[in-house]
């Protein structure tokens, strides 16, 4: 496991998402330990590391070290490169847990962020891609999106292609 001197250091998984996400923006590396260490399943669970997985798609030169029970995370973000991506996003969270984060990066990418994310609509945790829409379109007039004319929907599972394009 990598460490260096400027890296952040945490314990625990509360904020993963939040920490790793400010982390690809500040360009600072991070290391959180102690990931569900006591738990009877401990370290990272799908969910989380399928969004580790999308942070690594949408950034160029990323750096990711898990030990072999995932209770220790090693991330040193890349540059924030966008472009065309697909993901198939874990089934037990939403894609809303997804886009959340995706949302904060996209205005700081290289190239206009071009996402296809596969997976369930909404459950009882994260916010459903309606809400996500409707929040999208009244926070911020100054970027185009794309969104239902390219969904499609297979039982409970949801396409979603989501363009964002900031205008400077």
């Amino acid at each position: 496991m990598a460490t260096q001197a400027h890296s952040l250091s945490y314990a625990g998984c509360n904020f993963l998402r939040q920490r790793l996400v400010l982390s690809t923006l500040s360009g600072r590396p991070v290391k959180i330990r102690r990931i569900r260490a006591r738990d009877d399943n401990p370290g990272l669970r799908d969910f989380e590391a399928s969004f580790i997985r999308l942070l690594d798609k949408v950034t160029n030169g990323s750096r990711i070290e898990i030990n072999q029970t995932g209770t220790t995370l090693y991330y040193q973000p890349g540059l924030l490169y966008g472009g065309s991506v697909e993901h198939d996003c874990n089934v037990l969270r939403s894609i809303g847990y997804y886009l959340e984060s995706l949302l904060c990066l996209a205005p700081f990418m290289k190239h206009p962020l071009r996402i296809v994310l596969r997976g369930v609509t909404n459950d009882q945790v994260d916010p459903s891609v309606s809400s996500e829409q409707s929040s999208v379109s009244c926070s911020n007039p100054a970027f185009e999106k794309q969104v239902p004319d390219k969904a499609q929907f297979y039982c409970r599972v949801f396409v979603l292609l989501f363009t964002l394009r900031f205008r400077h």
